[in-house]
């Protein structure tokens, strides 16, 4: 066992059902939960208890890899991975862990479910004025905004749209953002904070996430995600791949930010994809694969202009590059004035100048 806990990253293996392709003294090496290589090169130390994907980069603790694979919080994963430990099925048959992963993962809605729930609440927010010139001083116009949806958080009542939604025939538990709150015995959702509502709508046309764009960063982050994931019956929305144009165009964008996305979709009608940050690329394989079989030839990668002085920016665009590659598109990159961080500054800079 490692220190004060009762386990050890032998047994996180076991739950996370990772095969040892090769043995190396106190070592293994399986194929990368992360990012989907089949070559063996994570490797998992059962002296330090800890984990690294020589190809990804992925790394750290044995509480880590539960919480990094399943999408979750260290002290989700570390509840977890206690009861599925103590299950039966653990201790005397671990080929049958999934079964106990499943009963004590947190139920989740489907993604038609959680589309429903977001467009009948987003349907009851407003966007400020204040929102609607920060959107249009971006480069946006009334219809645009109407069009993805923008609105801004709720500055009150909160505390009754949980139930408005299940009036309405709504999911409520599963859906990202809403939780069970055990003190109270009420449902509630968790959008305590003042910012642009930013919906993420994925290729197949769903709402799948929603992100808020801080008007006061907290701790350096613009951003936050509309998510519950560290509350009781709560769950995260997992990063999806926002989509924003034609799924059937030659080339297709990828940058990093949904905002950012929709901006530049609108400023130049190119279809752009976006991760929420430029290490997120592991969601790519399954946008990746609807697009090589909707005859896209072409991705673009048009990241932060800080990938030029930040080394964890350029290594998420190799990332991107190499995953591309792998599923035979024609992959280029796009460097532009590192006056304009985004490009969608950069497209809203070439627009204004040519008018």
């Amino acid at each position: 066992m490692s220190g004060d806990f009762a386990f050890d990253i032998s047994n996180v293996a076991d739950i996370l059902n990772l095969q040892a392709v090769r043995r190396n003294g106190a070592s293994m090496y399986v194929n990368c939960p992360f990012c989907g290589d089949n070559r063996g090169k994570m490797n998992i130390n059962f002296e330090k208890n800890v984990f690294r994907c020589n190809y990804c980069g992925e790394s750290g603790g044995m509480i880590a890899l539960y919480a990094k694979s399943m999408n979750i919080s260290h002290s989700d994963a570390y509840r977890d991975i206690l009861a599925i430990l103590q299950t039966p099925d653990y201790s005397l048959n671990r080929t049958s862990v999934k079964s106990a992963l499943t009963r004590v993962e947190p139920q989740t809605a489907t993604p038609e479910q959680i589309h429903q729930t977001y467009t009948v609440l987003l349907s009851m927010l407003t966007l400020s004025e204040n929102h609607r010139n920060n959107l249009i001083s971006r480069g946006l116009t009334d219809e645009q905004i109407e069009l993805f949806g923008f609105k801004s958080t709720p500055t009150t009542g909160t505390e009754q749209y949980p139930y408005i939604l299940i009036e309405r025939n709504c999911i409520i538990r599963g859906v990202p953002g809403f939780y069970f709150d055990e003190p109270t015995q009420q449902w509630k959702m968790k959008m305590n904070c003042s910012g642009i509502v930013i919906p993420v709508t994925t290729i197949d046309g769903l709402t799948a996430g929603i992100q808020i764009r801080l008007d006061t960063p907290f701790n350096g982050c613009k951003y936050l995600w509309f998510s519950s994931a560290n509350e009781n019956m709560g769950t995260s929305c997992g990063s999806p791949v926002g989509f924003f144009g034609n799924q059937h165009d030659k080339t297709v964008y990828v940058t990093e930010g949904y905002l950012k996305a929709v901006i530049s979709h609108c400023l130049s009608d190119l279809t752009f994809a976006a991760v929420a940050g430029a290490n997120n690329y592991r969601n790519l394989n399954g946008l990746f694969n609807v697009l090589r079989q909707n005859g896209v030839e072409e991705i673009v990668e048009v990241y932060d202009m800080d990938k030029l002085t930040n080394i964890n920016v350029e290594k998420g665009c190799r990332r991107l590059v190499e995953l591309a590659s792998e599923y035979s598109f024609k992959v280029r990159r796009i460097k532009w004035n590192p006056a304009y961080k985004g490009i969608d500054e950069y497209l809203h800079k070439i627009l204004k100048k040519n008018t």
